[in-house]
């Protein structure tokens, strides 16, 4: 146990020391985002406004549309389920979840109920469509525990493990240390696992050449 304890926390200062932090994801104001990689976000997750920081890799997010907009000669918010989908990031991706431009409420209403059009904007200009699914829940407030949403979907669609996101300035060694208690091996093998898939190449090969080196 007390083995792949120290194995996990040499893999993990392995890629912080070779730039797993890497890329950032934003959005724009009418987008929300709710939860990244399983856990719901709150204002101290953010390296600023809006901005989050993670590591090279893929990332499953839960966003939905909350903005103004005019309903007849006054302002209303209109907003929506979440959507969950999935993001492969490169080391130095600066991607921007873009806001369909919506004026009104009955504009907005509509767009919606044809099927929205999510994008992501990359740091050079260019975009491309983010392929979603409609976040489904039970009962009359089914997403007030979105962490609970999304393990059930990703339990029906045996989606795959995300590396949970930590706090920023939070050591994550610690945090891994400190959510699994003792006896369970099966849970930090899984973490090494997830730290190895989510590495890069070059993250990879460190590791490699590590492990080899040790008795």
């Amino acid at each position: 146990m007390r083995r792949i304890q120290i194995i996990t926390i040499v893999l993990l200062g392995l890629l912080a020391a070779s730039g797993v932090n890497a890329a950032t994801i934003s959005s724009e104001k009418a987008v929300e985002i709710l939860a990244l990689d399983g856990q719901a976000l709150d204002s101290g997750r953010y390296v600023n406004d809006k901005t989050l920081e993670v590591a090279a890799g893929q990332h499953q997010l839960v966003i939905r549309y909350y903005g103004d907009v005019r309903k007849g000669s006054k302002s209303a918010i209109y907003s929506t389920p979440p959507y969950i989908f999935t993001v492969d990031l490169k080391q130095n991706d600066q991607v921007t979840i873009l806001a369909p431009s919506l004026k009104s409420y009955s504009q907005a209403k509509a767009y919606f109920r044809r099927g929205a059009e999510w994008t992501l904007r990359y740091q050079d200009g260019t975009e491309k469509k983010i392929q979603y699914e409609k976040l489904t829940g039970k009962g009359l407030m089914p997403f007030t525990d979105i962490e609970k949403a999304i393990a059930a979907y990703n339990k029906k669609h045996r989606q795959q493990q995300f590396l949970p996101a930590t706090q920023v300035g939070t050591p994550i060694a610690a945090q891994v240390l400190q959510k699994t208690p003792a006896g369970q091996n099966d849970t930090l093998i899984q973490t090494i696992q997830l730290l190895y898939n989510n590495a890069t190449p070059e993250q990879k090969s460190t590791i490699k050449q590590w492990m080899s080196n040790q008795p």
